[in-house]
């Protein structure tokens, strides 16, 4: 599995086996109500589920959070992903450098030079978002946008349980050559990397967590960043998550890689005394 899939994974997100569910009712000892609800951030139309079970549930919240808030806000995201200093391309050995313009050039129908150019100031992470153009044709939906959109039509306040500035800076600590490597599998091999892409949409559309359980423990190359990419960030949450819902009905919408395993939100919330059961939509 190659490391686009797990950043993918991560700030989109699937799930760990938890009953065959992406929706989870949360209840503390005062018996109020939240839900937890696991995301993907970019999914084909044709496997877009978004039923009026899950936008009542969403409309009757006092709060919808998100991992991060105005989602929209192109400009500040882009800003973030703007070198201080130096080249993208200074992680790489000349030969990988070329492979990766060659590469890139390919993917967005320009010349190589005039790739070098436009990418040679952004951070080399950006790099592996060319790859969803080759993973998605058609109409692109992107369902924690999409939640967003219909808390701010139904006047719900929407918030987020981190900062834009705080999930780039997750891929800022990755050493370089740890990055130039996950890059360098996505250039060699695009292939591996499509097909996990698709499978994924699929299991997440038919909600088979079991399948998407499979695909995430069978890949080891998550490696030395799991802890900061996924355990550490589930565990910060909780805080925040629970004074939230010490006086609000909350609709938590995360990436759904956030949601199992025994340091995922839904295990960590349960050792707090919350009863999280899965919900059918």
């Amino acid at each position: 599995m190659r490391f686009l899939t797990w950043i993918f994974l991560l700030l989109s997100g699937f799930v760990f086996g938890q009953n065959n569910s992406l929706l989870y009712q949360v209840k503390g000892k005062d018996k109020k109500v939240s839900y937890l609800f696991g995301t993907i951030h970019m999914i084909p139309d044709s496997l877009y589920y978004f039923p009026g079970k899950l936008d009542k549930i969403i409309a009757k919240s006092d709060e919808v959070i998100l991992e991060i808030a105005n989602l929209s806000d192109q400009r500040k995201m882009m800003q973030l992903m703007v070198l201080d200093s130096g080249s993208c391309f200074d992680i790489f050995t000349p030969q990988q450098k070329d492979s990766v313009i060659n590469w890139g050039a390919e993917l967005s129908g320009i010349t190589p030079a005039q790739f070098e150019k436009g990418f040679e100031k952004v951070k080399p992470f950006t790099l592996l978002q060319l790859s969803f153009q080759k993973m998605i044709t058609g109409k692109v939906r992107m369902v924690d946008m999409e939640i967003e959109s219909k808390a701010k039509s139904d006047k719900i306040p929407v918030s987020g349980l981190e900062t834009v500035e705080y999930q780039i800076s997750i891929f800022d600590k990755i050493p370089p050559k740890e990055m130039a490597e996950f890059i360098m599998k996505t250039v060699r091999d695009p292939e591996e990397g499509e097909k996990t892409f698709r499978e994924m949409a699929l299991f997440y559309y038919q909600q088979d967590l079991e399948s998407l359980a499979r695909l995430i423990l069978e890949s080891d190359e998550f490696g030395s960043s799991a802890e900061e990419l996924l355990d550490k960030r589930n565990h910060n949450w909780i805080p925040k998550m629970e004074e939230l819902m010490k006086t609000k009905s909350c609709f938590f919408a995360v990436g759904a890689g956030h949601l199992g395993g025994p340091n995922g939100v839904i295990e960590l919330l349960r050792q707090k005394g919350y009863e999280v059961t899965p919900v059918r939509y």
